[in-house]
């Protein structure tokens, strides 16, 4: 049995240790990291962590034609791409690790995948779990959806860790806002707004989250576990976060076009979600006003502590969910 892993960052890699009791397989572009886990076992860009003999990389996805397993953990916006070059008639079983939602279809990243392949099985993991704790296998506790229990035993066996444990959903829909808020935590964070304010940021965009999912019919019950209110409180409260390191550069720096510095780091999902997410909000009519600040800040240059003060001082009234 061969599994193979779509995606040669810090996320592909950390999940490639977890499974490496059996025979593994990253697809990456970049021939050097190709290169370094073939040759010395090391992804360059996990620092700390080196692989067994049972992992290799390539850059041909030729040779995913026989994985019987395969995890996706691409950037949200190169999943169509890379499955339009992917040439097998019917997966096996796929196990989505991305986050986020298509910009230019506005799809949650199960139905891109819907369109463009057929397959067996497929799961959703998610939940609070920076990429090099895993790698280092930290305690780590998940959410793997599937549609049918017998699907979660069949993938949850694969994972020998007792440190990274998983937890069974029937709730496809997952985490995909939660960068969002991670980008406006930083942003409060930048500005010195202080952690009263962060903690009612926080809190309120829980609440915008649990708008949007169940608009597109996800269960409340998941929402407040590990995929939902789980890994909003991670991103959000963590340096380790990408999404939350963005917002704090951009609350602290003056640049013209925020894609500059998004070009200069890692993979920033955020910003490219709550562009998906704003068009998704106004068609379905959601009210989502950190979301919607957080796009006019990065798209419509709104300025930063106008735009949080003014969520801070919204009317007052019943404070539900």
């Amino acid at each position: 049995m061969t599994i193979g892993i779509l995606g040669g960052g810090v996320w592909g890699s950390a999940l490639a240790r977890i499974l490496s009791q059996h025979k593994v397989i990253i697809y990456a572009r970049d021939e050097n990291i190709v290169k370094s886990i073939n040759e010395h076992k090391i992804n360059p860009k996990l620092k700390y962590s080196s692989f067994n003999e049972n992992v290799s990389a390539t850059s041909s996805l030729s040779d995913f034609t026989d994985v019987t397993f395969l995890f996706i953990a691409l950037p949200a916006q190169k999943i169509r791409e890379v499955f339009q070059e992917l040439k097998i008639n019917k997966i096996k079983n796929i196990i989505l690790c991305s986050k986020g939602i298509e910009i230019s279809s506005s799809k949650f990243l199960t139905e891109v995948i819907n369109e463009l392949t057929n397959y067996k099985t497929i799961s959703v993991l998610s939940g609070p779990s920076f990429s090099s704790e895993v790698s280092q296998n930290l305690p780590t506790a998940v959410t793997l959806a599937t549609e049918k229990k017998k699907d979660f035993d069949k993938i949850s066996e694969l994972i020998t860790s007792k440190n990274f444990r998983m937890y069974y959903s029937s709730d496809l829909i997952g985490g995909a806002l939660k960068n969002i808020y991670a980008i406006a935590s930083g942003i409060a964070e930048g500005l010195n707004l202080g952690e009263n304010a962060k903690s009612a940021l926080i809190s309120r965009s829980f609440v915008e989250m649990t708008r949007f999912a169940e608009k597109f019919k996800a269960n409340k019950n998941t929402l407040f576990g590990l995929s939902g209110l789980g890994d909003l409180i991670l991103t959000c409260g963590s340096h380790s976060s990408r999404n939350t390191q963005f917002g704090i550069k951009i609350a602290s720096s003056k640049y013209e076009n925020f894609s500059d510095l998004i070009q200069s780091q890692e993979v920033t999902e955020g910003y490219y979600t709550v562009e998906a997410v704003y068009n998704i909000s106004k068609k379905n009519n959601i009210e989502m006003p950190i979301m919607e600040s957080v796009y006019n800040i990065l798209y419509n240059k709104y300025d930063l502590k106008e735009e949080l003060i003014k969520l801070l001082n919204r009317p007052l009234r019943d404070e539900k969910i």
